[in-house]
């Protein structure tokens, strides 16, 4: 190959490689699609209503909704459960990434589980809560939640 040979040679590998460093500057970063946890969803029993949100670089839930007829439901240690943060610390899963790996609060007994989410093919949200490892834990299924949530986190009915 003569040296004019190899000068096109070099001129079509860098303009291959600009077109393609072009276009993938182009493609958004992948952290920037907000991740399909996010939103209001309403438990199984469809007694509560939970709000997903960004919280920093995690995400976390509070309790947004209840399905009550007289006193606001409170915790164990007397607090409003209305806003209620008891979802906490959710990062994503590094083998799973679109898992989220946290913690989950009970207030009937104010303990703290390690827990999971993920939404599945359907759109519904997987929550499941365990101590130590997942196998030894419960999963529940939430649902998008589509209505209105009035004053005082009284959910419509």
């Amino acid at each position: 190959m003569n040296i004019a040979q190899k000068a096109t040679c070099v001129s079509l590998i860098l303009s291959v490689m600009t077109r393609g460093a072009a276009v993938h500057a182009q493609v958004p970063p992948a952290t920037t699609v907000p991740p399909p946890v996010l939103g209001q969803w309403v438990t199984k029993n469809h007694k509560g209503v939970f709000e997903i949100t960004r919280c920093g670089d995690h995400l976390c839930g509070k309790l947004v909704g209840l399905n009550y007829s007289d006193d606001i439901p409170r915790d164990q240690t007397g607090r409003s459960e209305c806003g209620l943060p008891m979802l906490r610390d959710f990062v994503p899963d590094p083998d799973q990434p679109d898992r989220w790996n946290g913690s989950i609060l009970d207030p009937n007994t104010n303990h703290v589980y390690q827990a999971r989410m993920w939404v599945n093919q359907s759109g519904q949200l997987k929550l499941r809560g365990y101590l130590g490892i997942p196998m030894f834990g419960q999963t529940q299924t939430w649902l998008p939640y589509r209505g209105h949530i009035g004053p005082n986190c009284k959910m419509s009915t």
